[in-house]
């Protein structure tokens, strides 16, 4: 570490995230352990209005040597470690007591010496506790059945079989446990080592602890798919009785259409309350297969094993989960499909009323064209009588001028004609307008 300290720095230029990246791989260690060994480790849910008073409580860590936004670590005396961190949305509080600070081994609590201090940092830290453990690592399994016989195991829920803590074909190491809370609040759990190597040995109670934790992670989720559950059966009720109502036409289109926009805002605001806390217990689902997968369990004849207990009591909890989103998915695409056939319905009588409303302007507008051709046909009649009556009083002054003219004959055989002159000029006019109104339209 000194000759660290002498070299000079990089010469080059660093990604600003390089370095917080680099520590994310170093978190969530375990270190090595002698035995025997008692931890207890809880994990929390931290809300934001908690997180003045974790740092204050974090920056209190007992024997504290390292401390960051995401880790903390620190060691009382030689025999106490203790850690903290942070996870997506929880965080872990670790102690773990070795050899004489372990002893005597008990579940009651009340630690001793060097452990108290650690123990109760860790049990008063802010947050709601979504799990706390006692774990008890002994070197073989005679002690660790004699430890478990004090735990209070109920039989009809204990757990015990062979984990492997390195390789394939490395020393089995067994563990006990019910899964259950006990009247101290804690989970018990019971490992014995059987000559298994101490970084194997730690990695394989880290895998352990972990598994535990993102399964209580995961089964957050089951809560909301419960009380969300019988709030889905309300609402494929209710469409279900619009679909009828559309086949049947019981209600007008315009109810059915507010009923479906409500029943679909409802469905949005139950996938929008849940989709976060679901997807999360996808995720965290598939850490505790990967962690089962990675302990490779070998059963114990007569006993449950960690595979038998995450197959009948975990993996049908996330099957419900993964169901409720399943059938919000459905009965969304159900409310989808009313919404669209009651839209086609709608937009289907609107054509009908514009193919009506049409109809009836075309009726309207022949009946138009024909009032306008007996307007124009009296109007040639107007036109001409008043063309006559003009021309009857040059004519009459002619008669008395010339007495041989019949000013009565004269106008008699004009008529045709200047009622012939006025219906052609009429019709070229009007041959005029709707020629030009052809040209703007195709100008336009």
């Amino acid at each position: 570490m000194a000759a660290d300290m002498a070299l000079p720095g990089p010469r080059f230029a660093e990604h600003p995230l390089r370095r917080q990246l680099v520590g994310e791989m170093q978190l969530r260690r375990v270190p090595t352990f002698t035995l025997p060994a008692h931890m207890l480790q809880l994990v929390r849910i931290v809300d934001a209005a908690q997180r003045g008073a974790e740092a204050t409580a974090l920056a209190a860590m007992p024997g504290a040597a390292q401390a960051h936004d995401r880790h903390g670590a620190g060691q009382v005396g030689q025999l106490v470690r203790t850690s903290w961190e942070r996870h997506s949305e929880a965080t872990t509080a670790t102690v773990v007591m070795t050899q004489a600070a372990a002893l005597p081994l008990r579940w009651t609590g009340g630690e001793d010496g060097e452990g108290s201090e650690a123990a109760t940092w860790a049990e008063t830290l802010p947050g709601a506790v979504v799990r706390a453990t006692r774990t008890i690592v002994v070197d073989d399994e005679a002690q660790g059945q004699a430890i478990a016989d004090t735990a209070g195991f109920a039989p009809s829920h204990l757990v015990t079989c062979h984990v492997e803590a390195g390789p394939p074909g490395h020393h089995s190491v067994r563990i006990w446990s019910d899964f259950r809370i006990h009247a101290d609040g804690y989970g018990r759990m019971v490992v014995a080592a059987n000559r298994a190597m101490p970084g194997d040995l730690a990695r394989c109670v880290q895998r352990l602890q972990e598994l535990g934790n993102y399964r209580n992670l995961a089964l957050l989720g089951l809560a909301v798919t419960r009380a969300s559950w019988s709030e889905l059966d309300r609402l494929e009720g209710a469409i279900q009785d619009v679909a009828q109502d559309l086949t049947q036409a019981r209600e007008r289109d315009d109810d059915l259409l507010a009923t479906l926009t409500q029943l679909s805002a409802q469905l949005l605001s139950i996938g929008g309350g849940s989709g976060y806390r679901l997807s999360a217990t996808v995720a965290y689902a598939r850490i505790v297969v990967s962690r089962l997968a990675e302990l490779r369990v070998t059963p114990i004849a007569g006993y449950q094993s960690l595979d038998d207990f995450t197959e009948r009591r975990f993996l049908p909890a996330v099957r419900t989960c993964a169901a409720l989103t399943e059938r919000l998915a459905l009965l969304d695409g159900r409310a989808a499909q009313c919404t669209a056939l009651l839209r086609t319905r709608i937009e289907t009588h609107i054509e009908n009323q514009n193919a009506r409303l049409l109809t009836s302007m075309d009726r309207s507008a022949r009946m138009q064209l024909q009032l306008q051709h007996l307007v124009e046909g009296l109007s040639v009649v107007a036109i001409s009588y008043y063309c006559v009556g003009l021309l009857s009083y040059p004519v009459k002054a002619a008669e008395k001028h010339w007495p041989a003219l019949s000013a009565t004959l004269l106008l008699g055989a004009m008529a045709p004609v200047v009622a012939a002159s006025v219906l052609w000029f009429m019709r070229r006019a009007r041959g005029r307008l709707v020629s030009g109104d052809k040209h703007a339209a195709t100008g336009a």
